[in-house]
């Protein structure tokens, strides 16, 4: 069945989330109004994702207990080329992340600054979550500053490089339309297909789910995630390609 999933959201531990940028405002997003936000969206799993930081996890993973929603442990890691999408399963404790964040080289001061970078590329980094039993994604790739794809500082061999690395599951993408010619290693310079998602990048409870993804697997878990890695043409819909098979054939 297809599920409703959103892998990029921020909590209060990034630096940029809603309730840092305007202090004036006096927000304070607890760790429930996360979750109710996701069962609004009618989202089936999430994914906290904090600027090289795991500190909320512990905090979100209690919330989310016995909810309808499956919380995915994860960090955006600042790395040299661009921004990694860690995703990890659902029982990691933090302590995991948090080892994870600093042997790619943050100290706990550092945690929750996105615009701190890491001396590892990103390719480095692909290879850490991997051996640490992670989900590597390439975020935003084709959005400046931190797409790797978008980057115009960035060689055209290294972004190969990067791009062919094989511990690198899938491209987060902000172009939906172009998702079936990553998917079918037909844009110019990368001819090998590629698992495309999308993600909300919320700052904010109200921006849960903007753009979300379908995902048709047996479970919610990272196996479930693999396999649709994997057979992405078939497990891995954007809204517009859900709504497209729903909507009734015209009469010949």
């Amino acid at each position: 069945m297809f599920r409703k999933l959103d892998f990029h959201i921020h909590s209060p531990a990034s630096d940029c989330y809603a309730d840092n940028m305007s202090p004036e405002s006096n927000i304070h997003t607890s760790p429930q109004e996360i979750v109710d936000a996701a069962i609004t969206a009618g989202l089936h799993g999430i994914a906290i994702v904090d600027h090289n930081s795991a500190i909320w996890i512990d905090r979100m993973q209690k919330a989310i207990r016995g909810a309808p929603v499956v919380l995915f442990p994860g960090i955006e890691i600042s790395s040299k080329g661009g921004h990694v999408l860690a995703i990890f399963e659902p029982e990691t404790p933090s302590t995991e992340l948090t080892r994870l964040v600093q042997d790619i080289g943050f100290a706990p001061a550092q945690f929750g600054l996105g615009y701190l970078e890491a001396d590892k590329w990103m390719d480095e980094v692909f290879n850490l979550i991997t051996e640490r039993g992670g989900l590597a994604i390439s975020a935003h790739v084709d959005r400046r500053p931190r797409g790797f794809i978008a980057a115009s500082e960035i060689a055209t061999d290294v972004k190969k490089r990067i791009f062919n690395n094989p511990n690198l599951q899938a491209l987060e993408i902000t172009i939906p339309q172009n998702k079936q010619l990553w998917n079918d290693g037909q844009m110019p310079g990368f001819p090998q297909g590629k698992a495309c998602v999308q993600g909300s990048d919320a700052h904010a409870p109200a921006e849960m789910g903007r753009r979300p993804i379908y995902v048709d697997i047996p479970e919610l878990n990272l196996d479930g995630l693999r396999l649709a890695f994997l057979e992405y043409k078939s497990r891995i819909k954007f809204p517009n390609e859900i709504e497209s098979e729903a909507a009734p054939k015209a009469l010949a």
